[in-house]
């Protein structure tokens, strides 16, 4: 168990009491007193490991805490425009909390593991001088299994289910609930003479999200190595990163008075040869990360 603490000092623009009229339409002035944010965050974990039966629970729980909090207090007028001064608050706070458990299943050599996540944010604004309480939470299971069924193959699936909600004391048309789940495998083949075989795919599905973001993403990579060279030292692969040609970023903010779909446009399909020369002495295998790597396309 950890306690620490922190303060973070507000920006000069923050505490310049002069308008900033650069959008007209949305006027910022500073607040001389202003006082330092002061953090505390207290982090507890536990691990339990049973290695003779490979069993192992991994826990962590994290709380943060800020008095005097730096947020914004906007005042909106009849002709619709705002005014936005910082404030200091208390009573924010956000909460993380992971637990992992795994076990093997001797029967088809595998293991599974079954893992869990929260996260809660309570957060303040204002608006025209009254609070507005934002609360968001993320909560969501996941499992996943390792399978063995030779020693030079490696099997792997799993799933996981996300629930997000979003909730505005003020504001209640902008309360919102969305899923999204995420379906994967992966695949690893050690050849003859040196040769790998990798593929994974992921398969993602959005909902209960705005129209035209409600989009399903399926990635899938693959890959060919070869390991040559004294003790394996070098290095040559060839990856063809999203072979479907379907990589979208979908992304979600929750803010003081609107909800923000964004849909980025990123790397897609693209082809790689890799070559990885290892500076330890015992190979690839054993490198830890060490070595150089130079990478053409």
């Amino acid at each position: 168990m950890n306690y620490s603490s922190a303060t973070n000092q507000p920006s000069i623009s923050q505490l310049q009491p002069v308008p900033d009229n650069s959008n007209s339409l949305n006027i910022r002035t500073g607040n001389p007193d202003l006082k330092p944010e002061y953090n505390h965050t207290l982090q507890a974990q536990l691990n339990l490991v049973s290695p003779f039966r490979n069993k192992n629970l991994f826990w962590l729980f994290y709380l943060q805490t800020t008095q005097h909090k730096i947020v914004n207090a906007d005042s909106i007028d009849a002709l619709g425009i705002k005014r936005t001064r910082p404030v200091n608050v208390n009573g924010v706070y956000n909460i993380n909390s992971n637990i992992q458990y795994s076990f093997p299943l001797k029967a088809i050599k595998a293991t599974i593991e079954l893992s869990s996540a929260v996260n809660y944010n309570k957060g303040k604004q204002f608006v025209n001088g009254i609070v507005n309480h934002i609360k968001s939470l993320s909560a969501g299971p996941e499992i996943r299994i390792d399978m063995n069924p030779h020693r030079n193959i490696n099997i792997s699936a799993g799933t996981a289910y996300r629930y997000n909600q979003a909730r505005y004391s003020l504001q209640a048309a902008f309360n919102t609930n969305y899923l999204q789940q995420e379906y994967n495998a992966s695949f690893d083949w050690e050849l003859p003479k040196r040769f790998y075989l990798s593929t994974d795919f992921t398969y993602t599905i959005n909902r209960r999200r705005s129209e035209e973001f409600n989009t399903s993403i399926a990635i899938w990579n693959a890959s060919i190595s070869k390991q040559f060279m004294k003790n394996n030292r070098g290095e040559l692969k060839i990856m063809a990163n999203d072979l479907l040609n379907r990589n979208l970023g979908i992304n979600r903010s929750s803010n003081q008075n609107y909800i923000e779909d964004s849909r980025v446009n990123t790397l897609r399909r693209y082809f790689l040869m890799q070559f990885t020369y290892s500076l330890s002495k015992t190979g690839l295998n054993n490198a830890g990360g060490g070595g150089m790597r130079v990478i053409t396309r």
